[in-house]
């Protein structure tokens, strides 16, 4: 028996885009009939959750998620995929409002890094991420001790997110590659990419197995919390 996935998107759209993408191409059919049925509201105009956090907006993303997640479920959904890192922090709310799963792949990410022996994982994230320190915690409660970059480090991965990929630019690999060394310097075994528009990187290069792509583990989640089944080489 399948379940409807309902996908709180456009945190931002690209990457509500491409989670999409990654949703058809990792399940395994013949047929369109094989495919988990998908309802997805794209709401760019949610307040910034990172400005939020970090005291620079007043206005709270809660309200305008908690009522797009319900809009999901009263269309139907039965699980809800939320392709936005930083907007975990609301995780429990959402999941209070709604009575129903809310996923973000950052346990399947853990699974599959403590499946693989990661001890040391290195964290690119929003600094609204970093601040409230879920996400770190949630890993680091799991035996992965996390490590976070540098000032400057922070500074790039803020830029590739704000500056390049929310615009629509082509992202500074160079700045990519800087805070990967920095992170593999200082010890990590695993590089997570811990905003979902980082994701949108490997459009643009090839990425080496070192990252873990955090909306690809929410993608394939998605697909088995739905019913589906996944391609034998994505599981």
């Amino acid at each position: 028996m399948t379940k409807t996935l309902g996908i709180i998107g456009g945190m931002g759209p690209m990457a509500t885009s491409f989670l999409t993408e990654m949703l058809i191409t990792y399940t395994r059919a013949e047929r369109d009939q094989d495919h988990i049925e998908t309802i997805s509201y794209s709401r760019p105009g949610i307040p910034d959750r990172t400005a939020f956090l970090l005291g620079k907006s007043r206005e709270d993303p809660l309200p305008v998620l908690k009522e797009t997640a319900l809009t999901l479920r009263d269309m139907g959904s039965e699980v809800l995929a939320v392709p936005c890192v930083t907007s975990v922090v609301y995780r429990e709310e959402l999941q209070r409002a709604t009575g129903i799963p809310v996923l973000y792949g950052i346990n399947a990410t853990i699974g599959d890094l403590r499946s693989k022996g990661v001890e040391k994982a290195g964290l690119l994230a929003t600094e609204g991420t970093l601040k409230a320190g879920i996400v770190k915690g949630a890993f680091e409660e799991q035996g992965i001790e996390i490590i976070c970059p540098g000032e400057q480090g922070r500074s790039y991965v803020m830029e590739l997110i704000y500056d390049d990929i929310k615009k629509g630019r082509v992202p500074d690999i160079s700045k990519f590659e800087k805070v990967s060394e920095e992170l593999l310097d200082k010890g990590a075994g695993s590089l997570i990419l811990g905003c979902t528009e980082l994701s949108l990187i490997k459009k643009f290069t090839k990425l080496s197995g070192v990252y873990a792509d955090i909306l690809e583990y929410l993608a394939k989640e998605a697909v088995l919390a739905c019913g589906g089944e996944l391609k034998e080489d994505m599981v």
